[in-house]
């Protein structure tokens, strides 16, 4: 075989590799259209939590319940807060409730309505703002909603450009499948800019400030670094908004046809 044609084949074969853009991110995530994960195996007892939880010692509301030694006084039934995006193990499922173990070992009570399993998502992030679509077509762009980045995601399905995720209360969105990242480190990053979000909206900056230390000592070269320290306060060197900010400084108007958000003015 000649030299020419043996690069010809050896190009042809790589063409059927799965890709990777520039910046290392999946050309195209491992999802089949129904929506299940593939790769790697999920634990069919492994369940996400979808939204801020509390673990309770009983499948109930109540902030009292009867403690577990017979003890005449009552006890707190919660036990701890469980952020979105947490791991737990399904132990017993009853009625509305369920009873799961975290990842320190505690037991306890969730809402089932909570829980998502792990076999039917797949966890991303998107690292610059992202326009959603109330359906998978471009003409379906929704001006009014957009993802920012650092979004913690559930990644639902793929279809043509479009991948379905869940990436916060209310109804699944779609986004442009460039948009997303399943990359492990850019989704450790993004659970780390979550609990920040989380600490600031609870007047604790500090501890946000803190997270912000700890995501640039593990990924200081994510996009997300830049993207947080400018929430938390932080002015950029050049004194200008880090890419992929929102807000007043951000990208405002609806996207361009192709959905890639505009330039600022």
């Amino acid at each position: 075989m000649s030299p020419w044609r043996t690069i010809l084949v050896a190009a042809a074969l790589a063409s059927l590799l799965p890709g990777c853009s520039r910046d290392g991110r999946p050309g195209k995530l491992n999802l089949p259209t129904g929506g299940a994960v593939v790769e790697p195996p999920a634990d069919p007892a492994s369940r996400f939590v979808t939204v801020l939880a509390t673990l309770r010692r009983e499948p109930s509301d109540q902030g009292k319940v009867k403690a577990a030694d017979g003890a005449r006084a009552p006890v707190a039934n919660a036990i701890a807060t469980l952020h979105r995006g947490e791991r737990v193990t399904l132990v017993e499922a009853r009625d509305d409730w369920s009873r799961v173990r975290a990842s320190d070992g505690e037991e306890g009570w969730l809402k089932s309505a909570s829980l998502l399993p792990a076999s039917q998502v797949q966890e991303g992030t998107v690292l610059a703002v992202a326009w959603a679509f109330d359906r998978p077509d471009l003409l379906a762009a929704n001006a009014r909603r957009k993802l920012d980045p650092g979004t913690l995601l559930f990644i639902r399905k793929t279809k043509d450009l479009f991948t379905e995720v869940d990436a916060g209360p209310g109804a699944s969105t779609w986004i442009l499948t460039d948009r997303v990242t399943a990359l492990p480190a850019d989704v450790a990053a993004a659970k780390l800019v979550e609990k920040a979000r989380f600490l600031r909206r609870n007047d604790r900056p500090d501890e946000a400030r803190e997270l912000l230390a700890l995501l640039r000592s593990r990924s200081p070269d994510s996009p997300l670094v830049a993207v947080l320290a400018a929430e938390l306060g932080e002015t950029p060197p050049d004194g200008g908004p880090p890419e992929g900010t929102t807000g007043p400084t951000g990208p405002s108007g609806p996207p361009a046809p192709d959905g890639t958000p505009p330039r600022p003015p």
